[in-house]
This record gives C-alpha cells, sequence and structure tokens, in this order.
C-alpha cells in the first residue's frame, strides 16, 4: 500500500481535515433534542385530542417498529461501506417525521410521524455509536460513549424543557415545527462536515458469511443485551406514563417537562462520573447498581404529586437508568466479534425495539384497566430481573 505524500512536500496536497468530536456531538445534540421533543409532544398533543393510555402505548411502541426491523442492517450497512451516508439520510428522515403533524394536524399523522422518525432516528442511531466506538479503544472508547452518552442526556433535558414551554407558549402544532428546524440545522450541519466523516467502514468485517444466530450464542454478549432492553424498557415507559400521570394530576405541559427533564438532568450527572464509576467498580458491576437503583426509585414515582417531590423521585430514577444505557452500548461493543461491532449494536437496538414496540403497547392497555400504579411497581421488577441476569459476570 502506497503512502499519503508528506504536508510539506513540494506538489503534495493539503492533509484532509477529520471530523472532530464536537462537531458530531452538535449533530447528536440538536437532532436527539429534536427527536426526544416530539415525542413528548405528540404523547400530550394525543392526550388533548381525547386519546386514552392504551393509545398513547400505541404510540409509542410505533416509535420502534421500524427501528426494529432496520437496526441490524444498518449496523451491517456501517461496518461494510461506513456511516457516513446513513446518518446524513437518518437527519433528513427524522426532521421530515418530527415536522410531519404541522403539516397534517390528526390523530393518524401521529402514528405516520412517529413510523418515519424512529425510521430516521435508528439511521442516525446506530451509526453514530458505531463511529464514536471506532475512534478509540479501551479507555478512549469509554469515554468516547460517554461523551455522546452526556449529549443525548443533555439533549434530552433541553427536548423536554423546550418541548413543554413550546405547547404552554405555542400550541402543539407549532411546537413540532419548532422541534423540525432544530432537527434541520443537523441536516445542515451534516452538510457541512458531510465529506470529513468515514466514508471507509471503521473496522474490519469479518470474512464468511455472517449470521445472527453467531451474535445470540454469545452468552455475555446476551446478557448485556437483556439488560439493555430492561433498562430501554423503563425509559420508555417512564416516558409514557410520567406525562399520563402529570395529566391525570392537573400538572401543566410546562411543568411536566421540567419534571421529565430532571431525569434528563440526572442522567447527565452521572454520566460525567461514568469513567471514574468504571474505573472504581468496573463496568458490570457500576450497571448492576445502576439498574438496582432504577428499580426501587420506579416504586416510588405514584406516592408523590407535588412537582418539587416529583421532580426529586424522576431526578433520583435517572441516577439510576441513566448509566445503564451507555454501559450497555460499551459492553455490546466489547463482547461483539471482531470487525461485527455495528451489527452488535444493531442487535441490541433491535431487541430494545421490541421492548420499544410490545411493552409501551401491553402497559397501556394494562394502564387503562388498573390505573398507572400498578404499572410502575411491574417496571420496577423487570428492571430488578434485567439485575439479575446480568449478577454472574460481576
Amino acid at each position: 500500500m502506497g503512502h499519503d505524500p508528506e504536508p510539506n512536500a513540494p506538489g503534495a496536497s493539503p492533509a484532509p481535515r477529520v471530523v472532530r468530536l464536537y462537531e458530531l456531538l452538535v449533530l447528536v445534540l440538536l437532532w436527539n433534542g429534536a427527536y426526544k421533543g416530539a415525542r413528548i409532544v405528540n404523547t400530550l398533543y394525543a392526550l388533548e385530542l381525547g386519546a386514552e393510555p392504551f393509545d398513547t402505548g400505541l404510540l409509542l411502541a410505533t416509535y420502534g417498529v421500524v427501528p426494529l426491523v432496520l437496526a441490524v442492517f444498518t449496523g451491517r450497512l456501517g461496518d461494510r461501506y461506513g456511516v457516513r451516508v446513513p446518518i446524513a439520510a437518518g437527519l433528513i428522515v427524522t426532521a421530515t417525521g418530527v415536522a410531519l403533524p404541522f403539516f397534517w394536524p390528526a390523530f393518524g399523522a401521529l402514528f405516520a410521524a412517529a413510523v418515519i422518525t424512529g425510521a430516521g432516528f435508528i439511521l442516525v442511531q446506530v451509526s453514530m455509536q458505531s463511529l464514536f466506538g471506532a475512534l478509540g479503544s479501551g479507555a478512549t472508547r469509554t469515554r468516547n460513549i460517554n461523551l455522546y452518552a452526556l449529549v443525548v442526556s443533555s439533549a434530552d433535558f433541553a427536548g423536554a424543557i423546550l418541548a413543554g414551554f413550546a405547547i404552554d407558549h405555542l400550541g402543539h402544532l407549532r411546537s413540532f415545527l419548532a422541534l423540525g428546524s432544530m432537527c434541520f440545522a443537523a441536516v445542515l450541519g451534516m452538510a457541512y462536515i458531510y465529506r470529513r466523516v468515514p466514508s471507509a467502514a471503521p473496522g474490519t468485517v469479518a470474512p464468511g458469511r455472517r449470521r445472527m444466530g453467531d451474535l445470540l450464542r454469545n452468552r455475555p454478549l446476551r446478557r448485556m443485551l437483556l439488560a439493555g432492553a430492561a433498562v430501554v424498557a423503563g425509559v420508555d415507559l417512564f416516558q409514557l406514563f410520567l406525562p399520563i400521570y402529570g395529566h391525570s394530576i392537573g400538572l401543566s405541559a410546562s411543568t411536566i417537562g421540567i419534571t421529565m427533564g430532571c431525569f434528563g438532568a440526572a442522567g447527565f450527572v452521572t454520566r460525567a462520573m461514568l469513567p471514574a464509576l468504571a474505573r472504581r467498580f468496573g463496568e458490570v458491576r457500576t450497571l448492576l447498581y445502576s439498574m438496582t437503583l432504577g428499580a426501587a426509585t420506579f416504586l416510588l414515582i405514584p406516592l408523590f404529586e407535588t412537582p418539587i417531590a416529583l421532580g426529586s423521585v424522576c431526578f433520583l430514577l435517572g441516577l439510576g437508568l441513566g448509566l445503564g444505557q451507555p454501559l450497555t452500548v460499551i459492553l455490546a461493543y466489547n463482547h461483539a466479534p471482531p470487525g461485527r461491532a455495528g451489527e452488535g449494536l444493531g442487535l441490541r437496538i433491535a431487541i430494545i425495539n421490541t421492548s420499544h414496540v410490545g411493552v409501551p403497547a401491553l402497559f397501556g392497555a394494562v394502564g387503562s384497566i388498573m390505573g398507572t400504579l400498578p404499572v410502575f411497581w411491574v417496571i420496577a421488577g423487570v428492571i430488578a430481573l434485567g439485575g439479575v441476569a446480568i449478577r454472574e459476570y460481576v
């Protein structure tokens, strides 16, 4: 293989600039903030239109339908051809889905928007996680993925706050447009750095036939994937039932947004501490402790109704569940076979999107029949069982 010419050699063209980490993080902040805010606006707009908990459960489940189908394919695509095109396409599709209800203000449009937004989200999510994981190894990889997770936490907080205040001051429909504009800004940012995002696959693709069953037979990887699914189920049900619960006790949209923002703020705090916690306790033990705290805190939510108390409990819940997502990404990446990290991350997301699809619909039906109290208690048990699955690796 020939070598690139020296930068200062006569006649040599300037070395191409490499995309910088902070540029990618800005895109993640804009894209994920718009996506998370749109989910909240969708839920509250559905309730405004008279939806029952079962309807809103189906709506939230719809976000996971396309990711369930595309997650592994997106990971394989990134492993083989690079992540540049999936990220660019995903940002455009996400922006379209977020803004759609503004142009088509109907209950059915919320489901169409969820399908489109979910498709764009999965293209960006798998590709971004694979890219951040490929930018280093060992402690550097942990740091990079944790920075990604920190920005996601910031986006969760900003998206929730923006959604709540936008609804109160602009109305539901203009809130969709505002969030869509935010995601379109990420599209423009991607256009600016497009040629500097790696176009080749970031890792070496394993030769021969690649079967998903090979990944599922990897026992440690399988257990980490199940733990990740339990964590995401908890986050999904928090995002579904906290607005329903807040609406039922008379909280305003902005108060609900602030309360949910406390969850995202706590995730930022714990993820800032993740490198130190991983060095002190190890990644698996830290994950187990965080899931235990999350399960315990879910039991407390329906016991409080004042905004300050509820926000404090949601902050505590964020301290627990906030670590689960970056840790399961790191562990899935580390346990995936060489050259199949993107596919392993895609499988992780496919499994958790099985949870995205089934769990909100199931628990939405339970909530319609029995109320929200049993839902919070059952999901606490699900998270606790996910922790049991990884105890042998502590």
